[in-house]
Formats: C-alpha cells, structure tokens, sequence
C-alpha cells in the first residue's frame, strides 16, 4: 500500500525540531503528484489548501519532526544516521495525512466545503504550533473544527481510529527547566558542601506532590520530569 511505502520513506529521513528540508520536499512532491495545492504559511512547515465550493472549513494536522535518539530497531529502513529516529510515531502522522490528502482529492466531486491539511514542524520543541499560529494558519478562512492526527502505538488495536466529539483527548504541553546552584566540598567533607543533586532531589518529590496535593483531583493534570543532570 502507498501509505506504507509514504511511512517508510519518511521513517529513513528523519528530522529535527524546525528543520526539515527532506521531509518538505518528499511531501511538496507527493502532493503535487496528486494536483494538490501547496504554500508554506511560515518557513519549514507545509499546509495543502481543497476548496470544495462551500462556506464550511476543517483543518487536520499532523508533527513532522523526529527525536535526536539512535534507532535500534534494525528494521531495513531505519535511520542509517544512528542520530536521529522517528520514534514518537510522526513519521506515521504525515503519512497518514498525505494519504488523507490523496483520498479527499479523489473524491472531491461529492464533497464540499474547505480543508485544510497542516504538517507542522517543532512539536517535540513545543514551538512549531505556534509558530504556525502566529503565521495566520487558522485564518482564511477559519476553520470551524480542526482535528490533529496521532498514534498510540502498542497500545491499542489495529485499525481502531478513536476521536472525542465533546473536548480533548492529550494535553498540551508547558516546559520548564530548573538550575540548582551548589557549593562544592570533598566528599569526606559533605558539611562544608552546599549539595546541589540533594536539593534538586528534594525539589522533584516536591514537584510530584503538586499533582497530589495541589491540584484538583477531578481535573486532568499531568508533570514530567523528563531529565535531570547532575555531578561533574
């Protein structure tokens, strides 16, 4: 199936964050290929325009960029940098847009109303959405819904598509960086130390308490501590 090679393709060229000159041009081509109308609303970022001869307008979009991890899944067509990897399904996302792009033309004769398919650079850096946003891509015209594709693999079956009509389904993201400052002691002498990994210790128990102790537990609320760094 076309979708499968599109995910391949795109799974072997994976890209960083706001940079992605591979996966514009392998999209820009597959799009063309099907008499699809393409502009750039910002610089690295892609939206394919239908006007099907209606007042009505929905939007799908779909993150472009992959992780700055190694690959070892030793599939045949994986990464062979060994620096970069799609493993956060968005090599997925955009093909299953492009592919929604393809069957929406083909059949363009029995619909109408306005679509608009954004492929979105930045997700893992939490700055494309916005970006995009700022460049006017919810205007002219303005979508009345706009659904953003994801995946769960692993997670669920096969072929099951899920969609919630009455809010959201993920959250959206606010990222945060703590820098603890330290005096450094031998460590026969910890006393004369001002220890740093102790105190950040201490603030990450503190930071999973706001969750349990802070917030309301009927709401939805989620705090990750992705990473921390410590010790020279």
């Amino acid at each position: 199936m076309q979708i499968i090679q599109d995910r391949r393709a795109l799974h072997r060229i994976p890209e960083l964050d706001r940079s992605l000159p591979e996966t514009l041009s392998y999209l820009k081509n597959a799009l063309s290929a099907c008499n699809c109308q393409v502009f750039s609303p910002m610089e690295q970022s892609l939206c394919a325009w239908f006007d099907f001869g209606a007042q009505s307008a929905l939007a799908f979009r779909a993150d472009m960029d992959a992780l700055p991890m190694p690959e070892e899944s030793g599939l045949p067509f994986a990464c062979p940098t060994g620096t970069e990897a799609h493993c956060c399904g968005h090599d997925f996302h955009v093909a299953m847009l492009l592919t929604a792009a393809k069957m929406l033309k083909e059949n363009e004769a029995e619909l109408e109303g306005t679509v608009k398919f954004m492929f979105q650079p930045g997700e893992e850096s939490f700055e494309g959405a916005k970006d995009m946003l700022e460049a006017g891509i919810l205007e002219n015209p303005k979508p009345d819904a706009a659904l953003a594709y994801h995946v769960s693999t692993g997670k669920m079956p096969v072929g099951l598509y899920m969609y919630n009509a009455t809010g959201t389904m993920m959250f959206s993201v606010d990222g945060f960086k703590i820098t603890v400052h330290g005096k450094g002691a031998h460590g026969a002498y910890p006393h004369a130390s001002i220890d740093p990994i102790n105190v950040a210790a201490h603030i990450y128990i503190a930071l999973e308490a706001l969750i349990a102790r802070e917030v309301d537990p009927a709401k939805a609320n989620l705090l990750t501590v992705g990473k921390v760094t410590a010790g020279t």
